[in-house]
């Protein structure tokens, strides 16, 4: 994502602050966010302050340059608290998938082992693996 020259998402009724990620599109020329409901900072990565004023008219909770209006601190940090969040929930992320197939692996191996009356052959395994591990 980065071969955009122009995106227009005017008067969509969008709200919440403008998505960082927009950012990334570093090959945007034109971008014209105006008369939606976005909130907080204007982000000021890459080409995002080379954007005039036009490009966010009718937004009227918006702050920061180009807008006259200034932001508060707790607006600049929004960011800045989202990249974190984002951040934590792919580390949980990979972690609840990994006790869920670890799961899903173990039962269906109890199931497999005790379905077919064979448990000795899992036993032997086990034992086979520790006294290899203990060499």
């Amino acid at each position: 994502m980065g071969l955009f020259e122009s995106l227009d998402f005017s008067s969509n009724e969008l709200t919440d602050t403008i998505p960082w990620q927009l950012t990334s599109l570093t090959f945007l020329e034109t971008l014209n966010l105006s008369v939606n409901n976005f909130s907080g900072a204007i982000p000021q990565e890459r080409k995002f302050n080379t954007f005039s004023n036009d490009s966010f008219l009718g937004n009227l909770a918006l702050c920061g340059f180009p807008m006259t209006k200034k932001c508060r601190n707790d607006e600049k940090k929004t960011r800045e608290v989202d990249d974190v969040d984002n951040e934590d929930w792919f580390k949980w992320k990979i972690i609840v998938m990994g006790y869920g197939a670890g799961l899903v692996c173990g039962l269906s191996r109890g199931y497999i082992v005790f379905t077919t009356r064979k448990p000795w052959r899992c036993v032997k395994f086990l034992e086979g693996a520790q006294q290899k591990l203990i060499k």
